[in-house]
Protein backbone atom coordinates (compact mmCIF):
# COMPACT_ATOMS: atom_id res chain seq x y z
CA UNK A 1 0.00 0.00 0.00
CA UNK A 2 3.03 2.32 0.94
CA UNK A 3 4.39 1.63 -2.24
CA UNK A 4 1.69 2.71 -3.87
CA UNK A 5 1.39 5.33 -2.88
CA UNK A 6 5.12 6.47 -3.87
CA UNK A 7 4.32 5.87 -7.25
CA UNK A 8 1.58 7.88 -7.51
CA UNK A 9 3.13 10.60 -5.49
CA UNK A 10 5.57 10.22 -8.33
CA UNK A 11 3.49 10.26 -10.80
CA UNK A 12 1.66 13.27 -9.50
CA UNK A 13 4.90 15.48 -9.33
CA UNK A 14 6.01 14.27 -12.79
CA UNK A 15 2.49 14.88 -14.17
CA UNK A 16 2.61 18.81 -12.67
CA UNK A 17 6.35 19.36 -13.01
CA UNK A 18 6.62 23.11 -14.76
CA UNK A 19 8.89 22.02 -17.68
CA UNK A 20 9.05 19.10 -19.87
CA UNK A 21 9.85 15.36 -19.06
CA UNK A 22 9.37 13.32 -21.48
CA UNK A 23 10.85 10.68 -23.36
CA UNK A 24 12.36 11.12 -27.12
CA UNK A 25 12.78 8.37 -30.20
CA UNK A 26 15.94 9.22 -32.28
CA UNK A 27 16.12 8.10 -35.61
CA UNK A 28 19.70 7.58 -36.23
CA UNK A 29 19.02 7.17 -40.12
CA UNK A 30 16.05 9.79 -40.42
CA UNK A 31 17.65 12.28 -37.89
CA UNK A 32 13.51 12.74 -36.62
CA UNK A 33 13.50 13.52 -33.10
CA UNK A 34 9.49 12.17 -31.89
CA UNK A 35 8.30 12.46 -28.11
CA UNK A 36 6.23 9.21 -27.15
CA UNK A 37 5.85 11.02 -23.94
CA UNK A 38 4.98 14.27 -22.62
CA UNK A 39 3.88 15.04 -19.20
CA UNK A 40 1.26 17.72 -18.43
CA UNK A 41 4.04 20.20 -17.42
CA UNK A 42 5.09 20.65 -20.51
CA UNK A 43 2.06 21.34 -22.70
CA UNK A 44 1.70 23.94 -19.75
CA UNK A 45 5.08 25.15 -20.52
CA UNK A 46 4.53 25.58 -24.12
CA UNK A 47 1.35 27.63 -23.76
CA UNK A 48 -0.89 26.07 -25.84
CA UNK A 49 -3.36 23.15 -26.62
CA UNK A 50 -2.84 19.89 -26.69
CA UNK A 51 -2.94 19.50 -30.32
CA UNK A 52 -1.01 22.61 -31.03
CA UNK A 53 2.12 21.36 -28.81
CA UNK A 54 1.95 17.72 -30.34
CA UNK A 55 1.76 19.15 -33.85
CA UNK A 56 4.23 21.41 -32.93
CA UNK A 57 6.46 18.72 -31.75
CA UNK A 58 6.00 15.82 -33.69
CA UNK A 59 9.26 16.34 -35.33
CA UNK A 60 11.37 18.76 -33.31
CA UNK A 61 13.72 19.46 -35.81
CA UNK A 62 11.28 20.89 -38.13
CA UNK A 63 10.02 23.74 -35.50
CA UNK A 64 13.36 24.61 -34.72
CA UNK A 65 15.09 27.51 -36.77
CA UNK A 66 18.08 26.49 -39.35
CA UNK A 67 20.65 28.38 -38.06
CA UNK A 68 20.38 26.78 -34.23
CA UNK A 69 19.47 23.15 -36.38
CA UNK A 70 23.62 22.13 -35.97
CA UNK A 71 23.29 22.89 -32.48
CA UNK A 72 20.57 20.41 -31.56
CA UNK A 73 22.16 17.63 -34.17
CA UNK A 74 25.59 18.16 -31.94
CA UNK A 75 23.42 17.53 -28.60
CA UNK A 76 21.87 14.52 -30.40
CA UNK A 77 25.10 13.35 -31.55
CA UNK A 78 26.42 13.83 -27.93
CA UNK A 79 23.23 11.76 -26.04
CA UNK A 80 23.70 8.66 -28.54
CA UNK A 81 27.30 8.50 -28.25
CA UNK A 82 25.86 7.27 -24.28
CA UNK A 83 28.76 8.76 -22.27
CA UNK A 84 26.50 10.18 -20.19
CA UNK A 85 23.76 13.19 -19.87
CA UNK A 86 24.67 16.00 -22.60
CA UNK A 87 22.37 18.66 -23.50
CA UNK A 88 22.01 22.04 -25.90
CA UNK A 89 19.86 25.39 -26.14
CA UNK A 90 18.11 25.96 -29.57
CA UNK A 91 14.97 28.46 -30.78
CA UNK A 92 11.59 27.11 -32.00
CA UNK A 93 8.70 29.27 -33.53
CA UNK A 94 6.29 28.56 -31.34
CA UNK A 95 2.38 28.97 -31.69
CA UNK A 96 2.17 32.91 -31.52
CA UNK A 97 4.91 32.53 -34.32
CA UNK A 98 7.38 34.02 -31.85
CA UNK A 99 10.82 32.86 -30.63
CA UNK A 100 11.51 30.10 -27.66
CA UNK A 101 14.77 29.36 -26.12
CA UNK A 102 14.32 25.43 -25.26
CA UNK A 103 17.24 23.88 -23.20
CA UNK A 104 16.92 20.15 -23.58
CA UNK A 105 19.20 18.08 -21.39
CA UNK A 106 19.42 13.62 -21.71
CA UNK A 107 20.71 10.71 -21.89
CA UNK A 108 20.20 7.43 -23.90
CA UNK A 109 17.84 5.26 -22.47
CA UNK A 110 17.79 2.14 -24.78
CA UNK A 111 18.41 0.98 -28.00
CA UNK A 112 16.88 -0.90 -30.88
CA UNK A 113 19.04 -1.11 -34.32
CA UNK A 114 18.47 2.59 -35.53
CA UNK A 115 15.44 3.58 -33.07
CA UNK A 116 16.83 5.29 -29.73
CA UNK A 117 15.31 6.10 -26.67
CA UNK A 118 15.75 9.36 -24.51
CA UNK A 119 14.73 10.56 -21.29
CA UNK A 120 15.24 13.99 -21.17
CA UNK A 121 14.04 17.38 -19.27
CA UNK A 122 13.44 20.49 -21.86
CA UNK A 123 13.20 23.70 -20.15
CA UNK A 124 12.26 27.39 -21.36
CA UNK A 125 15.14 29.55 -20.83
CA UNK A 126 13.88 32.08 -23.00
CA UNK A 127 13.51 34.65 -19.87
CA UNK A 128 17.40 33.43 -18.98
CA UNK A 129 18.85 33.84 -22.84
CA UNK A 130 17.17 37.39 -23.23
CA UNK A 131 18.70 38.34 -19.66
CA UNK A 132 21.83 37.43 -21.41
CA UNK A 133 21.84 39.04 -24.63
CA UNK A 134 20.80 42.24 -22.88
CA UNK A 135 24.10 42.07 -21.22
CA UNK A 136 26.23 41.67 -23.51
CA UNK A 137 24.45 44.43 -25.34
CA UNK A 138 25.02 46.31 -22.16
CA UNK A 139 29.12 45.61 -22.32
CA UNK A 140 29.27 45.85 -25.79
CA UNK A 141 27.67 49.20 -24.70
CA UNK A 142 30.45 50.21 -22.46
CA UNK A 143 33.23 49.02 -24.31
CA UNK A 144 32.37 51.25 -26.70
CA UNK A 145 32.29 54.19 -24.47
CA UNK A 146 35.76 53.34 -23.10
CA UNK A 147 38.88 55.64 -24.31
CA UNK A 148 37.25 57.20 -27.39
CA UNK A 149 37.81 60.51 -28.69
CA UNK A 150 34.64 60.90 -29.09
CA UNK A 151 31.40 59.17 -28.44
CA UNK A 152 27.56 59.70 -29.37
CA UNK A 153 24.03 58.64 -28.54
CA UNK A 154 21.34 58.75 -30.78
CA UNK A 155 18.02 58.44 -29.32
CA UNK A 156 15.69 56.98 -32.42
CA UNK A 157 12.64 58.01 -30.66
CA UNK A 158 13.27 61.89 -29.67
CA UNK A 159 15.49 62.55 -32.82
CA UNK A 160 18.12 63.95 -30.01
CA UNK A 161 21.40 63.24 -30.71
CA UNK A 162 23.62 63.63 -27.66
CA UNK A 163 27.99 63.87 -28.65
CA UNK A 164 30.02 63.35 -26.07
CA UNK A 165 34.11 64.68 -26.67
CA UNK A 166 36.72 63.52 -24.84
CA UNK A 167 39.18 66.25 -24.33
CA UNK A 168 43.03 65.77 -23.44
CA UNK A 169 43.97 66.51 -19.62
CA UNK A 170 40.40 67.85 -18.65
CA UNK A 171 37.05 66.82 -18.44
CA UNK A 172 35.03 65.63 -21.14
CA UNK A 173 31.69 68.12 -22.56
CA UNK A 174 28.60 66.80 -24.09
CA UNK A 175 26.71 68.39 -26.92
CA UNK A 176 23.36 67.93 -27.53
CA UNK A 177 21.75 67.67 -31.04
CA UNK A 178 18.05 68.02 -31.79
CA UNK A 179 16.16 67.08 -34.63
CA UNK A 180 19.67 65.58 -35.96
CA UNK A 181 18.40 63.23 -38.69
CA UNK A 182 17.22 67.01 -40.37
CA UNK A 183 20.77 68.21 -39.73
CA UNK A 184 23.02 65.36 -40.71
CA UNK A 185 23.08 66.97 -44.81
CA UNK A 186 24.55 70.66 -43.29
CA UNK A 187 26.94 69.26 -40.72
CA UNK A 188 30.07 68.90 -43.05
CA UNK A 189 30.05 65.80 -43.96
CA UNK A 190 31.19 65.54 -47.48
CA UNK A 191 28.39 65.22 -50.10
CA UNK A 192 30.30 62.17 -51.99
CA UNK A 193 29.66 60.48 -48.02
CA UNK A 194 26.63 61.67 -46.79
CA UNK A 195 24.56 59.47 -48.53
CA UNK A 196 26.11 56.03 -47.23
CA UNK A 197 26.05 57.72 -43.36
CA UNK A 198 22.71 58.45 -43.53
CA UNK A 199 22.23 54.57 -45.07
CA UNK A 200 24.23 52.73 -42.56
CA UNK A 201 22.46 54.98 -39.62
CA UNK A 202 18.34 54.20 -41.81
CA UNK A 203 19.58 50.43 -41.74
CA UNK A 204 20.22 50.64 -37.89
CA UNK A 205 17.47 52.30 -36.88
CA UNK A 206 15.56 49.41 -37.95
CA UNK A 207 17.26 46.11 -37.24
CA UNK A 208 19.92 45.82 -34.47
CA UNK A 209 23.13 45.37 -36.27
CA UNK A 210 26.72 47.00 -36.31
CA UNK A 211 28.37 48.78 -38.83
CA UNK A 212 31.20 51.26 -39.26
CA UNK A 213 32.60 53.48 -41.75
CA UNK A 214 34.91 55.94 -43.15
CA UNK A 215 33.80 59.37 -44.47
CA UNK A 216 34.97 63.00 -44.37
CA UNK A 217 33.78 66.10 -42.29
CA UNK A 218 34.87 69.53 -41.67
CA UNK A 219 36.10 68.94 -38.09
CA UNK A 220 34.22 67.35 -35.86
CA UNK A 221 36.15 68.50 -32.76
CA UNK A 222 37.63 71.92 -34.04
CA UNK A 223 35.67 73.80 -36.90
CA UNK A 224 37.77 73.80 -39.98
CA UNK A 225 37.64 74.87 -43.72
CA UNK A 226 39.36 71.80 -44.38
CA UNK A 227 38.15 68.40 -44.53
CA UNK A 228 39.51 65.29 -42.65
CA UNK A 229 38.71 61.86 -42.25
CA UNK A 230 37.16 60.19 -39.71
CA UNK A 231 36.03 56.60 -38.83
CA UNK A 232 32.23 55.87 -37.14
CA UNK A 233 31.25 52.66 -35.46
CA UNK A 234 27.71 51.97 -34.69
CA UNK A 235 25.53 49.14 -32.32
CA UNK A 236 21.90 49.19 -32.32
CA UNK A 237 20.47 48.91 -28.79
CA UNK A 238 17.54 46.85 -28.61
CA UNK A 239 14.25 48.49 -25.89
CA UNK A 240 12.31 46.33 -23.53
CA UNK A 241 9.57 45.75 -26.87
CA UNK A 242 12.61 44.59 -29.23
CA UNK A 243 12.66 47.77 -30.98
CA UNK A 244 15.87 50.27 -31.90
CA UNK A 245 15.44 52.75 -29.49
CA UNK A 246 19.25 54.30 -29.52
CA UNK A 247 22.18 54.06 -32.05
CA UNK A 248 25.65 54.45 -30.38
CA UNK A 249 28.52 55.64 -32.39
CA UNK A 250 32.16 55.88 -31.87
CA UNK A 251 33.95 58.35 -34.28
CA UNK A 252 37.72 58.43 -34.20
CA UNK A 253 39.98 60.79 -36.54
CA UNK A 254 42.18 58.86 -38.95
CA UNK A 255 43.09 61.46 -40.77
CA UNK A 256 46.64 61.44 -40.77
CA UNK A 257 46.61 57.59 -41.06
CA UNK A 258 44.04 57.98 -44.15
CA UNK A 259 46.24 60.44 -45.77
CA UNK A 260 49.05 57.31 -45.36
CA UNK A 261 47.10 54.68 -47.52
CA UNK A 262 46.06 57.14 -50.12
CA UNK A 263 49.52 57.91 -50.55
CA UNK A 264 50.49 54.47 -50.79
CA UNK A 265 47.38 53.27 -52.76
CA UNK A 266 47.80 56.40 -55.27
CA UNK A 267 52.09 54.67 -55.51
CA UNK A 268 50.68 51.64 -56.52
CA UNK A 269 47.98 53.29 -59.03
CA UNK A 270 50.91 55.08 -60.50
CA UNK A 271 53.25 54.01 -63.68
CA UNK A 272 57.04 54.49 -62.06
CA UNK A 273 58.67 55.01 -65.30
CA UNK A 274 56.31 57.61 -66.51
CA UNK A 275 54.33 58.85 -63.09
CA UNK A 276 51.24 58.38 -65.26
CA UNK A 277 48.21 56.10 -63.67
CA UNK A 278 48.33 52.37 -64.61
CA UNK A 279 45.52 50.79 -66.39
CA UNK A 280 43.22 49.90 -64.27
CA UNK A 281 43.42 53.36 -62.47
CA UNK A 282 43.01 54.64 -65.50
CA UNK A 283 39.90 53.13 -66.48
CA UNK A 284 38.11 53.20 -62.92
CA UNK A 285 39.15 56.91 -62.72
CA UNK A 286 37.44 57.12 -66.59
CA UNK A 287 34.10 55.07 -65.66
CA UNK A 288 33.49 57.84 -62.82
CA UNK A 289 34.33 61.07 -65.02
CA UNK A 290 31.47 59.60 -67.83
CA UNK A 291 29.01 59.67 -65.38
CA UNK A 292 28.75 63.35 -65.67
CA UNK A 293 28.22 62.99 -69.32
CA UNK A 294 25.16 60.86 -69.13
CA UNK A 295 21.96 63.88 -70.00
CA UNK A 296 23.73 66.46 -69.89
CA UNK A 297 25.54 69.08 -72.64
CA UNK A 298 29.14 68.77 -71.74
CA UNK A 299 31.50 67.44 -74.58
CA UNK A 300 34.85 64.39 -73.74
CA UNK A 301 37.52 62.91 -75.92
CA UNK A 302 39.08 59.88 -75.47
CA UNK A 303 42.64 59.67 -76.91
CA UNK A 304 44.41 55.90 -77.93
CA UNK A 305 48.03 56.76 -78.03
CA UNK A 306 50.78 54.10 -79.54
CA UNK A 307 54.14 54.71 -80.12
CA UNK A 308 55.57 53.84 -83.25
CA UNK A 309 57.80 51.41 -84.20
CA UNK A 310 58.80 51.24 -80.54
CA UNK A 311 60.21 47.59 -80.77
CA UNK A 312 62.80 48.76 -83.38
CA UNK A 313 63.42 51.99 -81.59
CA UNK A 314 64.39 49.12 -78.54
CA UNK A 315 66.12 46.75 -80.78
CA UNK A 316 68.12 49.60 -82.68
CA UNK A 317 69.12 52.18 -79.96
CA UNK A 318 68.48 49.89 -76.94
CA UNK A 319 65.71 49.71 -74.00
CA UNK A 320 67.30 52.52 -72.00
CA UNK A 321 66.81 54.94 -75.07
CA UNK A 322 62.80 53.34 -75.17
CA UNK A 323 62.24 53.95 -71.94
CA UNK A 324 63.49 57.36 -72.21
CA UNK A 325 61.29 57.71 -74.72
CA UNK A 326 57.85 56.64 -72.71
CA UNK A 327 59.49 58.83 -69.95
CA UNK A 328 59.19 61.92 -72.83
CA UNK A 329 55.97 61.12 -73.47
CA UNK A 330 55.19 60.78 -70.04
CA UNK A 331 56.22 64.27 -68.96
CA UNK A 332 54.24 65.87 -72.50
CA UNK A 333 50.90 64.23 -71.56
CA UNK A 334 51.34 65.51 -67.80
CA UNK A 335 52.52 69.10 -69.19
CA UNK A 336 49.47 69.32 -71.26
CA UNK A 337 46.59 67.60 -69.32
CA UNK A 338 45.66 69.49 -66.08
CA UNK A 339 42.58 69.06 -63.64
CA UNK A 340 39.95 66.61 -64.44
CA UNK A 341 41.65 65.02 -67.57
CA UNK A 342 43.31 61.71 -67.10
CA UNK A 343 46.18 60.56 -68.25
CA UNK A 344 47.53 57.02 -68.17
CA UNK A 345 49.64 54.54 -69.77
CA UNK A 346 47.88 51.30 -70.68
CA UNK A 347 50.54 49.06 -71.88
CA UNK A 348 54.44 48.88 -72.64
CA UNK A 349 54.17 51.67 -75.25
CA UNK A 350 50.32 52.50 -74.97
CA UNK A 351 49.03 55.69 -73.53
CA UNK A 352 44.90 56.91 -73.01
CA UNK A 353 43.67 60.04 -72.12
CA UNK A 354 40.64 61.27 -70.98
CA UNK A 355 40.25 64.98 -71.95
CA UNK A 356 36.98 66.40 -70.05
CA UNK A 357 34.44 69.25 -71.13
CA UNK A 358 36.03 70.24 -74.29
CA UNK A 359 34.47 72.86 -76.53
CA UNK A 360 35.10 70.75 -79.35
CA UNK A 361 36.16 67.75 -81.80
CA UNK A 362 38.49 70.14 -83.38
CA UNK A 363 40.08 71.56 -80.33
CA UNK A 364 40.68 67.59 -79.36
CA UNK A 365 42.30 66.77 -82.75
CA UNK A 366 44.51 70.08 -82.67
CA UNK A 367 45.97 69.22 -79.06
CA UNK A 368 46.69 65.79 -80.50
CA UNK A 369 48.90 66.96 -83.07
CA UNK A 370 50.35 69.50 -80.69
CA UNK A 371 51.61 66.33 -78.44
CA UNK A 372 53.18 65.10 -81.70
CA UNK A 373 54.93 68.18 -82.20
CA UNK A 374 56.17 68.07 -78.71
CA UNK A 375 57.56 65.02 -79.10
CA UNK A 376 59.17 65.30 -82.36
CA UNK A 377 60.76 68.46 -80.83
CA UNK A 378 62.19 66.86 -77.76
CA UNK A 379 64.50 64.51 -80.12
CA UNK A 380 65.12 66.85 -82.55
CA UNK A 381 68.71 66.83 -83.91
CA UNK A 382 69.47 62.85 -82.25
CA UNK A 383 69.30 59.77 -84.65
CA UNK A 384 66.79 58.32 -82.46
CA UNK A 385 64.59 61.40 -83.83
CA UNK A 386 64.21 60.37 -87.15
CA UNK A 387 62.11 56.84 -85.28
CA UNK A 388 60.36 58.55 -82.73
CA UNK A 389 56.72 59.54 -83.29
CA UNK A 390 53.00 58.73 -82.10
CA UNK A 391 49.47 57.90 -83.37
CA UNK A 392 46.72 58.89 -81.87
CA UNK A 393 42.80 57.70 -82.25
CA UNK A 394 40.23 59.66 -80.71
CA UNK A 395 36.36 59.26 -79.78
CA UNK A 396 34.40 61.94 -78.73
CA UNK A 397 31.68 61.56 -75.80
CA UNK A 398 28.91 61.66 -76.27
CA UNK A 399 28.53 61.66 -79.62
CA UNK A 400 30.45 58.11 -80.19
CA UNK A 401 28.95 56.26 -77.32
CA UNK A 402 28.81 56.88 -72.82
CA UNK A 403 30.44 54.14 -71.27
CA UNK A 404 34.35 53.53 -71.56
CA UNK A 405 33.98 50.53 -73.38
CA UNK A 406 31.95 52.16 -76.44
CA UNK A 407 34.45 54.93 -76.32
CA UNK A 408 37.64 52.23 -75.94
CA UNK A 409 36.79 50.49 -79.27
CA UNK A 410 35.91 53.07 -81.43
CA UNK A 411 39.37 55.40 -80.05
CA UNK A 412 41.27 51.67 -80.77
CA UNK A 413 39.48 51.46 -84.06
CA UNK A 414 40.36 55.14 -85.34
CA UNK A 415 43.68 54.48 -84.18
CA UNK A 416 44.54 51.27 -85.88
CA UNK A 417 43.25 52.94 -88.98
CA UNK A 418 46.51 55.26 -88.66
CA UNK A 419 48.80 52.80 -87.92
CA UNK A 420 47.70 50.87 -91.28
CA UNK A 421 47.47 54.08 -93.35
CA UNK A 422 51.53 55.54 -92.98
CA UNK A 423 51.29 56.05 -88.53
CA UNK A 424 52.18 59.54 -86.97
CA UNK A 425 48.87 60.83 -87.91
CA UNK A 426 45.60 61.82 -85.49
CA UNK A 427 41.89 59.99 -86.46
CA UNK A 428 38.39 60.91 -84.93
CA UNK A 429 36.70 57.84 -85.08
CA UNK A 430 34.10 58.08 -88.04
CA UNK A 431 31.63 55.10 -89.26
Amino acid sequence: MEELRDKDLINSIVTNFIGGITVLEIDSVTRSIRPVYLNEGFYRMMGGSHAQTDALMHDIRLSVIPEDLPLLEQGIDDILDDNGSAECEFRIVDQDGGLMWLKLRGNLYTRTGSKNLVSAVILDCTEQKTIEEELKRQSDYMHLLMDTDITFDFNCRTDVCIYRFSEVDSLSHDSVVKGYLEQIPSSGIHKDDLEQYMNMLENAMHHARRDSMEFRSLGIIDAGDDYRWYKVDIVSILGHEGYVSHIIGHIMDIHEQKLKELELRLRADRDSLTGLMNKEATRSLIEKALEQYKGGSLTGALFMIDTDNFKNINDSYGHMAGDRVLATIGEILTNNFKGMDITGRIGGDEFMVFMNNIRSEEDAAALAKKLQRMLAEAFSGEAIGKDVSISIGIAVCPKHGLSFEELYQKADKALYFIKNNGKSGVKIYDE
